[in-house]
């Protein structure tokens, strides 16, 4: 107990204490937190603040602050080959992957940061290329809550594996698994294995009618990208594999969400030093970059659910609590935009399913503005309906319907 105590105190003191300060508690104290855990033979709980996000939006938007800042973004665009000028590569070949398409870019500097498929582009770069990286899979559950949670669950395995259940959008997240992956990164997926050991492990702290099947809506798994080396994935250190390839590609694979910025200007650093770097061009070097850059949508979310539960027409009706929050939380002060599809056309404003926050001003959205092509773009990568079990046929015939309406 001690042991667990001066380790969640050594974390928060990590943060300055931004998040309280971590500590040990009752076993009775911890259950009303977490309703379905288990007390039995339980020893030692602490308590510590952390943060959580839905990645999905937090990518959108990072993408949406490349294109404020001068990026062109291609959604479904695959690269087929690259191009090369006196044996350095100067571009790439793609292809439409909706239309079929192809065409081609040509460019000073090319960074490959294609996560799992990163050494699949340095082969295209040099079929000799020795593998820089190894994968590991992670497969998680998502089930319907039996009871309201204040807290999340992290509950050890072994030295290395700790399993979680949290409290996600509505939801209980559990996961996640740790095994190396050797297959085609795009096959990756939930085995019946997985579940078991998700839903085994889990039942460690958690109460089994937490744990019933019959709860599950979702099932996921990604993959994270390790140093290549030998040893069990699960003590591989999360490190940024950076290398420069024998044409000059510079490639990036591994890191986490946590440093994503950190690892960008590393990058960026390393790209200045290469031939064809545009510098004093009216190209700020990164030393030069503000430190600190919001993300569009930045804002207080109580404070921006706060005005679309007020801001509404004087005959139209007023929104959903659970819909502002919904949408303040995934949007910040992008939702304003979302509210006023909704304000000009109410049936933009309806649910698109009565048991989710999601309203239909959201699936044009995501058209107009996110880069949504197809059904699951929209109902499991910009939205939470997926993830909730409730992306029926008939929805999924309706989103297809206004992500190719004129």
């Amino acid at each position: 107990a001690a042991k667990l105590g001066a380790g969640v105190f050594a974390y928060s003191a990590l943060s300055a204490f931004g998040d309280g300060v971590g500590h040990l508690l009752s076993p009775a104290k911890a259950a009303e937190s977490v309703p379905e855990l288990r007390t039995d033979n339980l020893k030692a709980v602490a308590v510590y603040g952390d943060d959580q996000m839905n990645d999905s939006r937090l990518a959108l938007m990072t993408l949406r602050a490349a294109v404020e800042s001068g990026a062109s973004v291609l959604n479904y665009a695959e690269v087929t080959g690259l191009r090369f000028t006196n044996g350095r590569v100067t571009g790439a070949e793609l292809r439409d992957q909706r239309s079929g398409d192809e065409f081609g870019v040509d460019a000073r500097l090319v960074l490959n940061a294609t996560g799992p498929w990163v050494d699949h582009l340095r082969k295209l770069e040099d079929p000799n290329a020795a593998p820089s990286i190894r994968l590991s899979k992670g497969a998680h559950l998502v089930l319907k809550r039996t009871a309201p949670w204040k807290a999340a669950l992290a509950t050890p395995i072994d030295k290395y594996r700790i399993t979680f259940a949290l409290p996600w959008e509505d939801m209980l997240l559990l996961g996640t698994t740790d095994e190396e992956y050797e297959g085609d990164p795009g096959d990756v997926g939930v085995t019946e294995k997985d579940t078991a050991q998700i839903l085994d492990e889990a039942a460690l702290s958690v109460r089994d009618e937490q744990l019933s099947r019959d709860l599950i809506t979702y099932a996921y798994a990604g993959l994270r990208v390790l140093p290549g080396g030998p040893g069990d994935t699960s003590k591989a250190k999360r490190e940024t594999v950076v290398t420069e390839g024998r044409g000059g590609m510079l490639s990036v694979a591994g890191g986490k969400w946590t440093t994503f910025r950190h690892i960008g200007r590393t990058v960026l650093k390393k790209l200045e030093t290469l031939p064809g770097h545009p510098l004093g061009e009216g190209i700020e070097p990164v030393s030069e970059l503000p430190k600190k850059m919001p993300l569009p949508g930045i804002a207080n979310p109580r404070a921006v659910a706060h005005r679309l539960l007020i801001d509404h027409p004087a005959d139209g009706p007023r929104m959903a609590a659970d819909t502002a929050r919904h949408l303040s939380t995934h949007y910040g002060s992008l939702a304003f935009d979302i509210a006023r599809l909704a304000n000009e056309n109410p049936e933009l404003a309806e649910r698109i399913h009565p048991d989710a926050p999601e309203i239909w001003a959201q699936v044009v959205y995501a058209r107009d503005n996110e880069w949504a092509e197809t059904a699951d773009d929209v109902l499991r990568r910009r939205t939470t309906l997926t993830i909730r079990g409730l992306a029926t046929e008939d929805i999924r015939h309706q989103v297809e319907d206004l992500l190719h309406a004129e």
